[in-house]
């Protein structure tokens, strides 16, 4: 099967905002869409059984949608995404307001507060069926599954690292205009996260054991471009 043929499936990205035992959680999705627009607006969100914010959803029974726009810092994404929440307060990393005590990102292309009426447990995945109890709009246009794929993986994975290592957090929520993210071309990328290996070790001499430094899938998974 070519997974790849699933990211042109028209759908965006998006921050989940929600509470556990009093403390904001939160992660990336994309499988999240609108249900019915008549009498009332209703949307499913599918969320991974094991990601602290399906807890968070459970328990508190709501959460808030920042849908994410093509302007959007790429370290946003590596935040929510390549990390958990159990390990990190990802909140405390971006600018942040609320909607109640329902944390959302400072700037996004819109914004919904949901209410889960009911839920679903699949294999892997909780799907949650929710009322849309407000929206607001914001700025930009959203950002597509497929342009996040094609245009900004590899930015994602390079924002994310450059966190790790410990350099300076992008502040704002939005990529800087000066920003330039170098060529992939000619280099080892990670299939899985977009991760570009740069180390002074040529790839082909690490031990059959490296792993990638962001997602820690094995050396075998990185593909030369």
């Amino acid at each position: 099967m070519d997974t790849k043929a699933l990211h042109k499936i028209s759908y965006g990205l998006y921050v989940v905002g929600s509470r556990l035992d009093g403390k904001d959680a939160g992660c990336i999705v994309d499988a999240f869409i609108q249900s019915t627009s008549a009498p009332d607006p209703t949307v499913i969100l599918c969320s991974i059984q094991q990601n602290q914010t399906n807890a968070a959803i459970k328990q508190t029974g709501e959460f808030s949608i920042s849908v994410l726009g093509t302007d959007v810092d790429p370290f946003v994404i590596g935040n929510f995404g390549f990390q958990s929440g159990r390990d990190a307060d990802k909140w405390a990393m971006v600018p942040r307001k609320r909607a109640g005590e329902l944390p959302m990102l400072e700037s996004a292309a819109s914004y919904l507060r949901c209410k889960v009426t009911g839920m679903k447990e699949l294999a892997t995945h909780t799907v949650f069926f929710c009322d849309v109890v407000d929206a607001w709009q914001g700025e930009g246009e959203p950002l597509t599954y497929g342009a996040y794929q094609k245009d900004m993986k590899a930015k994602v994975a390079e924002a994310f690292q450059a966190h790790k290592n410990g350099d300076r957090v992008p502040e704002g929520g939005k990529m800087p205009k000066s920003a330039d993210a170098s060529s992939a071309e000619g280099k080892w990328v990670c299939s899985i996260c977009g991760y570009v290996y740069n180390g002074a070790t040529p790839f082909e001499q690490l031990p059959d054991d490296w792993k990638c430094p962001v997602c820690g899938q094995p050396k075998s998974v990185f593909v030369r471009k």
